[in-house]
């Protein structure tokens, strides 16, 4: 008995021995398994949604310009008798800056206006008058030959139809004419057109015989004879052509009567219709005198704006053309030209804030706005820019000059106390339509709509669909 119990022990230790290392295996095998699994699966990488400032910029340089600034010359040559203006010398808009020797133009305007007053002399003036007068009697003349030839009565009805088809183009064209009114100046054309076919038909039975028979000899036969010679077509075109050119001379002279009467004060301007022979001489001493004025202004050298002189290369009683010898510039309202780089076209849009730094002072940045945006670009150094102008404050009256170096800040968009997360955390679902893994609280992910703001290199501005204080994940970290 004693040889079977100690047989049956020895088994038990054996089996609990063979239990104990299948234990020690699995454990082994689970902290090996569950150490390589997580060997093989990345760490997720997270970041919370914060609040922030976000500024999308674009850097530039350039130089410090004048608003304005022009190089004056004289529109001609001569020598220069008065210089009234130095170097660094404020002046005004208008103010005389220089003036030419100009005996000569003074002495041809002097012969300009005594030539063009002569023309309104009181001799002048009765000639006129008899002008007048003479062609009223040839247009009256006129009339009498035409009327002869067509017959009073055809000639009147003739008359009657030309005034009466002005009258209906008038009210034809006129927006304001009523039917009613259309319709009685119809009818007036209507009327004269037919009084006129019937004179016609009396003309041509009646007065053309009681007017244009004629009696004569004959030499062979010695016997009287009478026949009826009627106007030809070409005799009643010249008749027409001789009043209308009678009524455009007493049209002239009457005309011209007119202008002398008024005076030589009254004409300031071209004269609107110049087809007599006096009247164009008016206009010809209008435009000499007109020409002898300029000629004197052109000798003197006026300042077109308010401004400083920054340049000056001339001397008193030097002859000079009519190239450039004096820069004027503004001084109180200064802008700053720089440029861009052409990848920051969306930024260079007029109305856009820009921050200006000079390097005289480094340390002070100044506040403006972009004012225009050249057209096309410029190649400077190689590259090619865009070429921006812009104005900036300066409250505290730094001495800012002309011709400056400065930077330039262009401030595409601001946003302040934004919600911001990392740029890594958008997912584009759709062109322009974004969306973030937001992490649960068991670390599980849920896909969520986002709206999109601003955005630079690191961060974006979240409108909608986040809180400050969210989990999002801005993708996964490889571990080895």
């Amino acid at each position: 008995m004693k040889k079977s119990f100690t047989k049956k022990r020895s088994f038990l230790i054996g089996i609990s021995l063979i239990l104990v290392a299948a234990l020690a295996g699995g454990y082994y095998w689970y902290q090996t398994t569950t150490q390589a699994t997580a060997a093989t699966e990345p760490a997720l990488q997270t970041s919370k949604v914060r609040t922030g400032d976000l500024l999308v910029s674009a850097s530039g340089a350039g130089n410090v310009v004048p608003q304005k600034q022009v190089e004056l010359g004289f529109r001609s040559s001569g020598i220069l008798r008065e210089l009234n203006v130095s170097v660094g010398e404020s002046v005004t808009t208008g103010q005389v800056l220089a003036v030419l020797d100009d005996n000569l133009q003074q002495a041809q305007l002097a012969q300009a206006e005594a030539d063009f007053q002569a023309l309104f002399s009181e001799a002048s003036l009765a000639k006129a008058k008899i002008t007048v007068a003479n062609a009223e009697i040839a247009e009256a003349k006129a009339v009498e030959d035409l009327q002869y030839l067509v017959s009073p009565e055809v000639y009147y009805w003739e008359t009657e139809l030309e005034q009466a088809d002005l009258a209906l183009k008038a009210l034809t064209n006129d927006p304001n004419a009523t039917e009613e009114q259309k319709i009685v100046a119809q009818k007036a054309l209507d009327r004269a057109q037919t009084n006129l076919s019937l004179s016609q038909q009396r003309y041509r039975a009646e007065y053309v015989p009681a007017t244009f028979t004629y009696t004569y000899t004959d030499l062979e036969t010695s016997e009287e004879l009478t026949t009826i010679i009627a106007p030809t077509e070409s005799e009643l075109a010249l008749a027409r052509a001789a009043l209308e050119a009678a009524r455009f001379a007493t049209i002239d002279a009457r005309s011209y009567l007119e202008i002398l009467q008024n005076g030589a004060q009254a004409i300031d301007q071209p004269l609107a219709a110049v087809q007599g022979t006096e009247t164009a001489k008016i206009e010809q001493a209008r435009l000499a005198l007109e020409n002898a004025r300029l000629a004197v202004e052109n000798t003197r050298l006026v300042a077109p704006f308010d401004g400083v002189i920054i340049n000056l290369e001339a001397l008193a009683g030097q002859t000079i053309n009519t190239a450039p010898f004096l820069t004027l510039a503004t001084t109180q309202e200064l802008q700053v030209r720089f440029y861009l780089d052409e990848t920051d076209l969306d930024m260079a849009q007029v109305g856009n804030k820009i921050i200006v730094t000079f390097d005289a002072f480094p340390e002070i940045s100044l506040d403006g706005q972009i004012l225009t945006i050249e057209q096309a670009l410029q190649i400077v150094d190689g590259t090619p820019v865009i070429v921006s102008w812009g104005s900036f404050e300066n409250p505290s009256a730094l001495p800012v000059l002309s011709g400056m170096s400065a930077d330039v800040e262009v401030v595409g968009g601001e946003a302040q106390d934004a919600l911001l997360v990392p740029v890594q955390a958008l997912r584009e679902i759709a062109p322009g339509s974004y969306a973030v893994f937001l992490v649960a609280a068991d670390g599980s992910l849920k896909l969520t709509p986002v709206k999109v703001g601003l955005r630079d290199f690191a961060n974006a501005q979240i409108l909608s669909g986040l809180q400050a204080g969210d989990i999002v994940s801005t993708g996964t970290v490889e571990t080895k």
